[in-house]
């Protein structure tokens, strides 16, 4: 007799959907079949011909932002609260960005966030590290034999004035000296870069605002589809020069994504992830979302939300994320109100982690532009992969940790003030009405959401460290 069975699912494998059930053991997958060979169970959850499928993973997540005077206080304030909202997202695992300031240390961040989240979490989490100054490529060995392989660069991003004081760009030197550790360490080791080239940034942003500029519209303008795509074009040279796979975060250009398309195509290991806010949305939606459309890199134009739904398909970009933030809105809005100065808005996308799933539900299988399968394979499966937590995650399998979600297909509702679980208190769907909803999440074996309704309790979620398979 197994803990768990459950039955009549259209469930999502690496060879396609079949009809059955799963049987869980130990907080690990034990049978994937029909009906008729389920073990008897402790334990018996009819999926009533909704789809199962291996829990979401969402490897861009950044946890304790806005004013919190330090990260464990951050920690403290947000891990449940997040969390619980990535369970109604259908998100089982997620990645964090460890992004220590200028002069800080990200082991000592590192254990600060395992120590946290084993106590609050309600589902997995492992770590990347943000690489800001000289003293984290010095720590890099450390963070690799803990189970952080994956390093995140600034190329030329959040320098001088957008930078605060807290982080610096990685410039060519440091990102080649970075990118030949991790290739000589290898797999699962990665560079990722968030790619922007600045200094045409500043420059535009200064004549625009000369002009009177001060819609969100604006802001796009201000960061041009080339400056993201001749960074990713820099990094990508620096990533073959030094043999060093790399994995580009929150692609939001046509012209980028053709980068990394192309770079598949020649058989070279890089992966690019995007968004849903920019698969929704553009920068020409000031009367909708005004200043809380706010984002780094920008909301782009029409073209680019449909080129990004065709490479998605396509597999040229290869990973679902979101860069969910945890801004509260009065720090969103120091600058000023939703309708106001965009210059002086904070930039972040909230919520992102609770509707992942339902946006890309309603807005690309509902609407034909993706598949089950291919929904499944850019938030799971190729997630685990890339980031080495596969097979352990990422796959319904024997063997696999039974994170599980079972998402009716069918299940309406309306983005409103009562929509999320998590802290967002500002957002870019109000009103928009979604189809396709996470009904139960398992993690580990643990019902921790059933029926629309969060069951478990904080603290079950524990560090996953990325090792080889």
């Amino acid at each position: 007799m197994v803990d768990l069975v459950i039955k009549n699912g259209r469930i999502i494998t690496p060879n396609g959907t079949m009809y059955g059930g799963v049987g869980v053991e130990g907080g690990i997958i034990v049978y994937i079949g029909s009906n008729y060979r389920l073990p008897h169970a402790k334990r018996i959850i009819d999926a009533d011909d909704h789809f199962v499928i291996p829990g979401l993973i969402d490897p861009h997540v950044h946890l304790a932002g806005g004013t919190w005077p330090n990260l464990a206080d951050g920690l403290q304030g947000q891990f449940a609260r997040e969390t619980e909202g990535a369970l109604h997202g259908g998100v089982t695992t997620l990645g964090h960005f460890i992004s220590a300031t200028i002069g800080t240390s990200l082991l000592q961040d590192l254990e600060t966030v395992i120590e946290i989240g084993e106590k609050l979490s309600y589902i997995n989490f492992f770590c990347h590290a943000c690489i800001v100054d000289e003293g984290h490529i010095a720590e890099q060995p450390e963070l690799c034999k803990r189970g952080v392989t994956s390093f995140k660069h600034f190329f030329n991003a959040y320098k001088g004035r957008e930078g605060m004081g807290k982080f610096a760009p990685c410039d060519e030197g440091m990102l080649y000296r970075s990118f030949e550790f991790l290739a000589n360490w290898g797999y699962p080791a990665l560079g990722m870069c968030h790619c922007e080239e600045m200094d045409i940034v500043f420059l535009l942003m200064d004549r625009l605002k000369k002009a009177g500029r001060e819609d969100l519209l604006a802001w796009t303008e201000a960061r041009p589809n080339f400056v993201e795509a001749m960074r990713i074009a820099h990094a990508f040279e620096i990533a073959k020069a030094t043999k060093c796979p790399l994995y580009i975060v929150h692609v939001s250009t046509a012209e980028g994504a053709e980068i990394v398309a192309e770079g598949r195509r020649q058989g070279y290991p890089i992966w690019g992830e995007t968004c849903p806010h920019y698969l929704t949305h553009t920068g020409y939606m000031e009367e909708e979302i005004g200043c809380w459309g706010k984002v780094n890199p920008s909301l782009k134009y029409p073209k680019d939300t449909e080129a990004l739904w065709h490479q998605l398909r396509n597999r040229g970009i290869t990973n679902l994320a979101t860069d969910h933030g945890t801004n509260t809105r009065a720090y969103k809005e120091q600058g000023g109100g939703k309708y106001d100065n965009i210059w002086n808005s904070r930039p972040a996308i909230c919520g992102g982690m609770e509707h992942l799933l339902p946006v890309m539900m309603t807005y690309g299988v509902h609407a034909g532009r993706l598949t089950m399968e291919d929904l499944v394979w850019l938030g799971s499966t190729n997630t685990a992969k890339v980031f080495g937590l596969y097979p352990r995650k990422g796959v319904l399998a024997p063997g696999s940790d039974a994170d599980i979600v079972i998402v009716d297909p069918f299940k309406e509702s309306i983005i409103d003030e009562n929509f999320y679980h998590c802290q967002c208190e500002f957002n870019i769907y109000g009103g928009w009405k979604i189809k396709g909803i996470a009904r139960t999440a398992i993690v580990r074996g643990e019902v921790m959401m059933e029926d629309y309704n969060t069951v478990g309790k904080p603290g079950h979620g524990k560090y996953t460290p990325c090792r080889a398979y």
